[in-house]
């Protein structure tokens, strides 16, 4: 059966060559002008030659050919499939990345909540201990002028009295007759008599 095919397939590339030639060679057979002949014929060699390859690739290359084609096919569906996987493991990944990111912006924000807020309760435990260290050296301070306003109170006193004293001193034997300097004595003695 398959010889057949083939020798009706040959058939028919004889025939088609024929009819080439009759309808492209009719000035070429007539032989008559030498001129006009040779671009035809050339032609029809060209077809021919073209008509024998062709039947040798079919003959011969078809199976090779085919399966060379099938094969590529298929590593080309391969590499697709393999590009399809690494796109969709890269699509995950970049997915992944993404989230990644929302949950680190997030923890981002809680930490900055959180250091501002550290900071704020820093901030005010530093101005109440400043309010506080200030509160003590305000009461030091009074505490420091009151005790040099006493000192100088009673270092103001006992300069008064020495200065009365000494200014008793100086008067008082010029004013004090022997009748005062006996009622003075009197009033010692019974003051101290009664103790």
């Amino acid at each position: 059966m398959k010889r057949n095919k083939k020798i009706v397939l040959f058939g028919c590339y004889f025939f088609f060559v024929l009819i080439a030639l009759f309808l492209t060679g009719t000035d070429a057979l007539a032989a008559e002008n030498t001129q006009n002949w040779r671009p035809v014929f050339d032609m029809v060699m060209r077809w021919l030659n073209f008509g024998i390859i062709a039947f040798l690739l079919v003959k011969f290359a078809k199976t090779p050919i085919k399966d060379f084609l099938l094969s590529r096919k298929e590593e080309i569906d391969r590499k697709i499939k393999k590009y399809e996987q690494q796109k969709e493991m890269i699509e995950e990944k970049i997915e992944e990345a993404t989230k990644m990111f929302k949950d680190s912006m997030a923890r981002f924000e809680e930490i900055k909540k959180r250091i501002v807020g550290d900071g704020e309760k820093k901030k005010n435990q530093i101005i109440e201990a400043a309010q506080q260290e200030s509160r003590i050296l305000l009461e030091g301070t009074k505490q420091k002028i009151k005790n040099q306003i006493l000192e100088a109170s009673n270092t103001i006193r006992s300069e008064i009295i020495e200065s009365a004293i000494a200014l008793a001193e100086k008067r008082l034997p010029d004013e004090i007759t022997a009748v005062d300097e006996q009622k003075l004595i009197d009033h010692f003695m019974e003051s101290t008599a009664g103790k």
